[in-house]
């Protein structure tokens, strides 16, 4: 009996590994298509049967991408669409994380009326589709001259970060221990000193976390830039479309699509070992 009961917990392992295994084979096929595809010439990229790895791989694509192929397209606008998503991006994520922390503590250690209602505000603002507010924003950036400048992206991806960022820290803010803010507050710390000197370091592997995740967000945002923004502004997700048309270059349009993403993954693993570090290191001992 107990050796059926162990065959039938074995064969039910086996399952659950090979759905995993094909699920997994089903989500990374495209990256892996992708990724290969940009280090292949043309005649390459159409063959027929595909060819996987059989083929000669050549940094042509990426050298084009940047404008460092001789014989390549010329001119490339891609660099440009790389350094507006750094700078939008940077100062969308800076504001962030500091507007977001304070509203967080706010949210989760003051007692004032509508803080409930304030809080589901938050969660209504992420539950708005985007196309529904498009239009105000762009007639509001025409009139008060926004409309493709810096500020106003970094303006409206703010829109996207604060709400979801500040959820997430209002959490970790209650998790802190209040008496490690009392005892703050005797030895003379100030409320925003007490934050940041005494509260952040606490929660650190949270704030982390949700940065990263706002990060994703405004990195891989498309419409607010495409509506808000000229040609010489647009972010790299957005700038992807220049590669498309009647004669597209996919060679070039998947070298730029890795390019585009391997900086996310790459922030990604890096923190995640400060994530960890945080959760063994920073516990409160009582």
């Amino acid at each position: 009996m107990m050796a059926v009961r162990s065959r039938k917990f074995r064969l039910g392992d086996v399952l659950t590994y090979i759905v995993l295994l094909a699920w997994s084979a089903f989500v990374l096929f495209p990256l892996f298509w992708i990724a290969t595809m940009s280090f292949k010439r043309e005649i390459d990229i159409f063959a027929y049967p595909p060819k996987f790895l059989a083929f000669d791989w050549s940094p042509d694509n990426y050298l084009d991408v940047f404008g460092l192929l001789q014989d390549g397209s010329g001119s490339t606008n891609f660099p440009r669409y790389f350094l507006n998503s750094i700078a939008i991006v940077g100062g969308a994520l800076a504001l962030t994380v500091l507007l977001g922390t304070i509203a967080a503590y706010a949210l989760a250690r003051l007692n004032f009326r509508g803080r409930d209602a304030v809080g589901f505000l938050l969660i209504l603002i992420r539950m708005v589709p985007v196309l529904t507010v498009l239009l105000p924003l762009y007639v509001m950036y025409r009139d008060t001259g926004l409309y493709n400048t810096y500020l106003g992206l970094i303006l409206v991806y703010l829109f996207i970060g604060i709400p979801f960022y500040t959820w997430l820290v209002r959490g970790h803010v209650a998790a802190v221990p209040k008496e490690i803010e009392e005892a703050a507050i005797i030895d003379g710390c100030g409320t925003f000193r007490m934050l940041f000197r005494v509260v952040v370091p606490v929660m650190m592997p949270g704030l982390v976390s949700a940065a990263l995740l706002a990060l994703i967000y405004m990195w891989n945002n498309f419409l607010f830039a495409l509506i808000l923004a000229g040609p010489d502004l647009l972010p790299v997700t957005t700038g992807l479309l220049n590669y498309l048309g009647y004669s597209s270059d996919y060679g070039n349009l998947a070298a730029a699509c890795v390019v585009t993403t391997v900086p996310v993954i790459l922030i990604g693993i890096f923190i995640q070992r400060y994530i960890v570090g945080g959760l063994s290191g920073g516990a409160v001992k009582g």
